[in-house]
């Protein structure tokens, strides 16, 4: 059986170390590289072209969901598992849309991660429990920001959630400066809000946070 050719992106050293490990010692699996950061991993899988990624998502320079969507669409045949301390139904239903095919929480045993990997990089999808229940809280939720708020919109929140200002914003989402400030009215107008302030309660109330 050929190895699943994988790469591995974590921020923190000591969780790497011990997956790289893990990892060189399982025979399903041949390590092609790892590294820190969403730059250096999109780097590493656009020179090595993986059939895995595992990814953390709270990382420096570029958030695993935002690499993760731009190898998808580079790279169609990669598949993609997301190992992560988040839980908040932002990060969830974000990395849903953008089709990450797995997610795994860094509290779960290593064997459930080896089982997800096996299943991503075969072709399924592997959720844990907590992404079908924040999936069902929000579909069932008729207020829910992903039902009032784009995708568009919902980024814009986050990075006014990071302190960019709105040129920093279209910047980073390379747009005019003007369009985000008409994402930012209709953002404040659809959620009836008057100020940042009260825009960053409602951000920390839903789970949308700093990357």
């Amino acid at each position: 059986m050929t190895p699943i050719r994988t790469i591995l992106i974590e921020d923190q050293e000591l969780l790497r170390n011990v997956l790289v490990k893990t990892l060189e010692m399982n025979t399903a699996f041949e390590l092609l590289g790892d590294c820190a950061d969403g730059n250096a991993g999109r780097a590493l899988c656009l020179r090595l072209h993986p059939d895995l990624v595992v990814t953390d998502i709270d990382m420096p320079e570029l958030d695993g969901i935002s690499m993760a969507q731009e190898l998808l669409k580079a790279l169609p045949s990669v598949r993609v598992l997301a190992l992560t301390n988040l839980k908040d139904p932002f990060t969830i239903n974000r990395l849903r849309e953008v089709g990450i095919h797995g997610y795994v929480e860094k509290d779960q045993p290593l064997d459930i991660l080896e089982e997800a990997m096996q299943r991503v990089a075969g072709g399924e999808n592997y959720f844990t429990a907590i992404v079908q229940q924040v999936s069902s809280q929000l579909a069932k939720d008729p207020v829910a920001f992903s039902k009032i708020l784009s995708r568009r919109e919902q980024d814009v929140i986050r990075l006014v959630v990071e302190g960019l200002t709105s040129k920093e914003i279209a910047k980073a989402l390379k747009l005019h400066p003007r369009s985000i400030e008409t994402h930012r009215y209709r953002i404040m107008k659809k959620l009836e809000l008057k100020n940042v302030v009260e825009l960053i309660a409602y951000a920390e109330k839903h789970g949308i946070r700093k990357a």
